[in-house]
This record gives C-alpha cells, structure tokens and sequence, in this order.
C-alpha cells in the first residue's frame, strides 16, 4: 500500500486545519486555482482527521499479505499524528524516508526552507523475505511539479517510480488515496498490478484516463 493522503494540515490552529486545500496549498495565482478540486479529506478537524487516518491504517493491517509494505506521505506537523495512527493500527513502524523537493520550494525569512516531506514506512508482521533485495535510498531527491497539474499537490511520476520498487516484481500495489492516479502510473509502468480508489470524481476521471493511456487504452 503506496499512499499520498490528505495531510490534514496547514497553519498552527485547528482553524486553520479546517480550510480549503487550495487557500492552504495553492497560490491564488496559480492557473490550476480555479479547474481542480480541493483535495477531499484534507479539511477535517484535526480528530477526525485522525480517526481517517487510523481507519485507513487499520485497512492497510486488513488488505496487506504479511510481510507487506505501507507507505505513507506527509508533512511535518502531522509527522506524529500518523506515527500514532500506524503504531495503533498494529503495523510495525520501519522508519521515515525524505522526499527532497529542491530549492524551488517556498522559503521562510529568516528560518529555513519547507524544502522536505516525509514517507512514514512500515510492514504487516516481519519483513518478508525476497529473492533478489532491494536497498532504497532514504532521501529521493525529484523536483516538484510546477507546470502541467492535474491535482494540487501532484506528486513527480520519477519519485512514485522509485518508491514502487519496495514491491516485489509482479507483485500488487493498492492506493486508497489515488488522487489523479500518479502512483498508479508509476505501478503499470513498472509492471506490477494496481488497484486504486478515489472520493473526487474529477479527480478519479484523470487516474482512470492516466492509467488507460499506460495500457494502451485497455479496459480497467
């Protein structure tokens, strides 16, 4: 289970927490501000936004084979938060793997750059051994997306790519969280299977439409 869920963030009070995706994330000029939706999920108050990460953990514990990998995106200040959530759902907690976006990222005067979000990984019982070993980086280093968006917090194809290889080849990838379907590019592209779901029906259009154009048009 490969996913990037609503991160349930933004600013320091509940309030805050409670906005729009696009008024936390998305500058006001942004040509995307006005054609894609807001990320369904991310403007719960904060418990309840617990609860959904706990239940999506416990669906993970549930779908997972043993030995079978969960990862996680998200942001520092609910780094604890989904630590909690994994721990409580019974997966054993593995560590924390950095996304490095790059110095594109906003700065912050006279502190330092949010330049850094994190990939919370853990595996259902012990893991599994396998025939040929992976040995991952901790920091994958990928520019983020700035032009060409089909969701506001659209992650790189090229950073989904190396994160899929924690799967064995031929092996299944679920996301629960598709968004418009990067990770399931990312999946079929490496020729694994996927199976993904989405609440926003625009943006469950645009993965169904990115996951059709890497089989050739096939039915999914």
């Amino acid at each position: 289970m490969i996913t990037d869920p609503p991160y349930g963030s933004g600013g320091f009070l509940a309030k805050d927490t409670t906005k729009s995706s696009k008024s936390k994330y998305v500058s006001s000029d942004a040509s995307y501000q006005q054609t894609l939706p807001d990320i369904d999920g991310d403007s719960l108050h904060p418990e309840a936004w617990k609860e959904l990460m706990l239940n999506a953990c416990k669906e993970a514990k549930r779908v997972l084979k043993p030995g079978g990998y969960l990862l996680m995106f998200i942001d520092w200040r609910n780094l604890p938060a989904l630590q909690e959530a994994i721990h409580a759902a019974g997966i054993q907690l593995r560590g924390t793997a950095v996304w490095d976006k790059g110095r594109a990222t906003r700065p912050n005067k006279n502190g330092f750059r949010n330049q850094a979000e994190y990939i919370l990984w853990g595996t259902h019982g012990s893991i599994a051994t396998r025939e040929t070993p992976v040995y991952l980086p901790g920091v994958l280093q990928h520019a983020t997306l700035t032009n060409g968006k089909v969701h506001i917090t659209q992650k790189p194809e090229a950073l989904m790519s190396d994160l899929v290889e924690i799967c064995p080849p031929g092996g299944v990838i679920y996301d629960p969280f598709m968004g418009s379907g990067t990770t399931g590019v990312a999946t079929l592209k490496s020729g694994r299977q996927f199976i993904g779901a989405e609440s926003v029906g625009q943006y469950f259009e645009t993965a169904l439409n990115r996951c059709r154009g890497v089989l050739g048009g096939e039915r999914i």
